[in-house]
């Protein structure tokens, strides 16, 4: 029978688990793959040996959990940042800054930190701490700061009104039991009822100018009923009703005057003129620490006021100091206490030491949003729009406007954890057991904001991606990556399970960290609770959900992405064994491919690249290992870095590059193709060669098996595009059921498959079955 010549023209697939391996009825099976080991999916079809990664330095301890952020100033300036135990150090284009910067994160809440910018301020939620703000005043000016808030959100008032509290001086006193030393740092408002003010009751003498004549200068004369009140006296943080009065028949002007800068200058508010027909009935509010007074100018008559400030609860804020005992504690008065009056109206603040605080934070509608505390780990907070310190809610007599501060609690009958803030058009909310929104068709207000549940699937703690219009997740059980955006069709959200067929990635391991890299081949890196790195190539619109993993000398512990110029560059923590000690090393590595030919397809390599030819290069971070070395772009032969850290070349060169090999290791499933008698499946074919359609290639060899296989024949010295043919290695039996090609690749060089091709001759029916 003539051969048949079956080809694989796209990988994008990726990696499939070996119970899919021969669903041959499956669409994406024709672009499979049963293994994509230090490989990368690119997202028009092919598979490709993984980039390298360089060593940029160690974390500051070797023994500690590191985390790492991305920091962007602009399109073309970028910072990796490094959380460890007590400190943050600052990167830049993969070196160190030598900026470091003490933060209160003990390793043990290193991994939970949640982080947001917003211009060059980083804001920091670790759930033990209040919120930080990393600044950055220049380049070598990095400043760790608690959030200062004008407001926090309170519990619910107190209801027992023989619970009162009262503060003298610098002491708080309560009448039952309250006081506990994580109230540390925490607040209270205490709220005070305010009875009307009155111009009879408060105020000064002031001067009143009065005419005898029309022609004679006015004298003066002392009186009591001008008043200049002063509101600062009374006011706390929000706006005061006044109203103003006057009684009598007379000519002349009466003017309210008030001043900002506590009675040192004053001007005109409103002006009222009679000419013994008028007299005022007016009404206002005046903002926070004002001061109010009238004046007036009578030509004839007689003339009373009266300026009164309205009822109103005045909301006084202390912060603890210290605790005493149960019933006493030392505070910081910030503003409106009314000292030595109790007050059965008191509310303690929802964050502190005790009752936590928030572990997530975002921005959403122009509000700063916190989330999740120990005590309340299904809660929102949205600050005041515009005012991200803020998360008051009421103001004079308790109204509620627009912009107030919004408390929102995520009611389910388990109480899940919200683990992740997602902002979108809508506010996606993933908790450890299901999936919401806060709809944002509308802009959202106290009475506006309303959450709908989505999908019932939960999130574990490791970062989702929001990629164009969806949001990618790993499952709570079963280590699934899931994706969700919304659907016209159902208006809803729905998804689906993006590890369907590559269990095997997933199963049995945990997800701890992920990033995403948009550019050049979008693509989300997961790091296994293992070490090994799983990749995603994901572009929905394309219907690539591509997987590969990528595995090293050591085990990886962090990845982060940080945009470069043009490009996302991947930043690595791996947890590497050299000279035989544990060694936590920072790593870098720039996305395929560059057209200039400086790719490294080395792990923790380091390089020199100069104009003047060296014979040697340092590398004392690999003391011990056996190294590839690679010279002006030609491979030398292998050999293990001295003591010394420096390795002497037999001659000298522009460039030198020194790093640890690791290996490719690609498998082709199974042909299938329909024929006039059925199906190849279970039936012998022999497969005697092979085609591969290379891009810029060098090395590698192919087999049945990675254990047997034969180098490609390549040009020597020279990047390969096009098709090369090789004859696979015999066996014992030329005719088999098993049609699967491996390809392994372990040279510094770069290996792009873009399709591959068998030579299949049908050797007839089934294999014969011993016993029958």
């Amino acid at each position: 029978m003539q051969p048949m010549y079956i080809g694989q023209v796209a990988f994008t697939t990726g990696e499939v688990s070996p119970d899919v391996s021969s669903r041959f009825d499956l669409e994406q099976y024709k672009s499979a793959l049963l293994l994509a080991e230090n490989a990368v999916i690119r997202p028009y079809g092919a598979v490709a040996r993984r980039q390298g990664s360089q060593f940029i330095g160690y974390a500051k301890y070797h023994d500690k959990p590191v985390r790492l952020f991305e920091f962007t100033t602009n399109k073309n300036q970028s910072f990796m940042l490094e959380f460890g135990d007590r400190y943050v150090r600052v990167w830049r284009n993969g070196v160190y800054t030598n900026v470091e910067v003490a933060t209160p994160f003990e390793a043990d809440i290193v991994s939970e930190l949640n982080c947001i910018q917003s211009g060059d301020v980083m804001f920091i939620c670790s759930g033990k701490y209040p919120i930080q703000t990393l600044s950055r005043y220049s380049d070598t000016d990095w400043r760790l700061d608690a959030y200062k808030l004008t407001e926090q959100p309170y519990e619910e008032i107190n209801t027992d009104n023989g619970h009162t509290l009262t503060v003298s001086g610098d002491t708080i006193t309560s009448t039952k039991d309250l006081f506990t030393q994580d109230m540390v740092g925490s607040v209270i408002q205490i709220a005070y009822y305010i009875e009307a003010v009155h111009t009879q009751s408060a105020g000064e003498v002031v001067e009143k100018k009065v005419r005898h004549g029309i022609v004679s200068a006015p004298t003066i004369e002392k009186t009591y009923n001008n008043i200049n009140y002063n509101v600062g006296a009374f006011s706390t943080d929000t706006e005061l009703s006044w109203k103003f009065t006057t009684h009598g028949t007379w000519e002349g002007t009466v003017k309210l005057q008030i001043s900002n800068n506590d009675g040192q200058t004053w001007k005109d508010y409103r002006t009222y003129t009679s000419n013994k027909d008028y007299n005022v009935t007016d009404t206002g509010k005046i903002e926070a620490g004002a001061r109010l007074k009238y004046v007036s100018d009578i030509k004839s008559g007689s003339v009373n006021c009266d300026l009164s400030i309205m009822p109103f609860t005045q909301y006084g804020i202390v912060e603890i100091k210290s605790v005493t005992d149960a019933k006493n504690a030392k505070v910081n008065v910030l503003n409106g206490i009314k000292e030595g009056e109790p007050s059965y109206q008191w509310k303690l603040g929802s964050w502190n030491r005790g009752r936590g605080y928030p572990k997530l934070c975002t921005f959403y509608q122009d509000r700063f949003v916190v989330a999740a505390t120990d005590s309340k780990p299904n809660f929102i907070w949205f600050s005041r729009t515009g005012d991200y310190p803020n998360f008051g809610v009421e103001k004079v007599g308790g109204t509620i406007t627009d912009d107030s501060a919004i408390t929102l609690p995520v009611i389910n009958r388990k109480m899940y954890e919200i683990r992740h803030l997602v902002p979108a058009n809508d506010l996606i909310v993933l908790t450890s057991g299901n999936e919401w929104i806060v709809d944002g068709s509308k802009t959202i207000t106290p009475t506006n904001c309303y959450l709908k549940t989505q999908t019932q699937r939960g999130a574990l703690k490791c970062e989702p991606q929001f990629i164009g219009n969806r949001c990618v997740f790993v499952q709570e059980r079963g280590g699934t990556v899931r994706d969700m955006g919304y659907s016209y069709e159902s208006d809803n959200y729905t998804g689906q399970d993006l590890t369907l067929f590559v269990k095997t990635l997933v199963k049995g391991h945990v997800a701890v960290t992920s990033a995403y890299a948009q550019d050049p081949d979008s693509i989300i890196y997961y790091v296994r609770d293992d070490g090994q790195l799983n990749c995603l190539t994901y572009i929905p619109e394309q219907k690539v959900y591509g997987w590969s993993h990528f595995i090293t000398n050591g085990k990886y512990r962090y990845v982060e992405s940080v945009a470069e110029g043009e490009q996302d560059t991947i930043y690595f923590v791996v947890d590497r064994v050299i000279n035989n000690k544990n060694v936590k090393c920072i790593e870098r590595s720039i996305p395929l491919y560059t057209e200039d030919n400086s790719d490294v397809f080395l792990d923790c390599y380091v390089k020199v690249a100069n104009s003047i030819k060296t014979d040697y290069i340092n590398a004392p971070h690999l003391v011990g290992q056996m190294v590839d070395i690679v010279v002006d772009g030609q491979q030398m032969p292998s050999r293990e870095v001295p003591p010394t850290g420096v390795i002497k070349l037999d001659g000298k060169a522009n460039v030198i590059t020194v790093g640890l090999p690791y290996t490719t290791k690609i498998k082709i499933p199974s042909v299938e193709q329909q024929i006039n008698d059925g199906t190849l499946q279970c039936r012998l074919v022999t497969i005697s060669r092979v085609a591969l359609r290379l891009y810029r290639s060098y090395g590698g060899s192919v087999g049945r098996t990675f254990d047997d296989v034969d180098d490609l024949i390549l040009k020597p010295k020279m990047l390969f595009t096009g098709d090369t043919v090789i004859v696979l290695p015999k066996i014992a039996t030329s005719v088999n059921t098993n049609t699967e090609i491996c390809i392994k690749h372990s040279k510094p060089f770069p290996f792009n498959l873009l399709a591959v091709t068998r030579e299949v001759e049908i050797g007839g029916g089934f294999p014969n079955v011993h016993g029958m």
